[in-house]
């Protein structure tokens, strides 16, 4: 795999499942990784089960701080969302952005929404970290395979 791939991963408020798809691509899968959400309060808190969720795979989220979409101003190869709305959210914030910009479940193959554990126990977060990690090992191999790249054109340019 390309480890010089930046992946930006996207949820709603970037307190829960992107700051741990983060996290997990970052310490388990070696690669660079950033996080926002679409509509994050910006410099919250990653929640205390994402935390203890991510911690037993080895992930610190503990100085996590959620960011919004428009403060992102480096370029990734890769937007990967939560749900199939988010995608069409980043598109419609960061139209540019649209030939990179794709679910994480379709990206490793497969379909669907990971839903938002918001407000649940941290069992049904583990469940969430647990689907994300599966799902992004398969996008690891993918990458590895080639069976996927990023769009040419130019790489983590800042934007004006």
């Amino acid at each position: 795999m390309n480890q010089d791939y930046l992946m930006l991963f996207v949820c709603t408020g970037n307190t829960c499942r992107s700051p741990m798809a983060e996290g997990l691509w970052r310490q388990l899968l070696g690669g660079r990784a950033e996080s926002c959400g679409v509509s994050a309060w910006a410099g919250a808190k990653a929640t205390r089960h994402a935390v203890a969720a991510v911690t037993r795979y080895g992930v610190d989220l503990s100085d996590h701080r959620a960011r919004n979409l428009e403060e992102v101003t480096n370029v990734p190869d890769f937007v990967v969302t939560m749900t199939r709305d988010q995608a069409c959210r980043v598109v419609e914030q960061r139209p540019e952005w649209a030939d990179r910009t794709y679910v994480l479940s379709e990206l490793a193959g497969e379909s669907g929404d990971i839903l938002d554990p918001i407000g649940q126990n941290l069992e049904q977060y583990e469940r969430v970290a647990d689907e994300i990690y599966r799902l992004l090992v398969k996008v690891k191999d993918r990458l590895d395979r080639e069976d996927i790249a990023p769009p040419q054109g130019p790489e983590n340019v800042p934007r004006e």
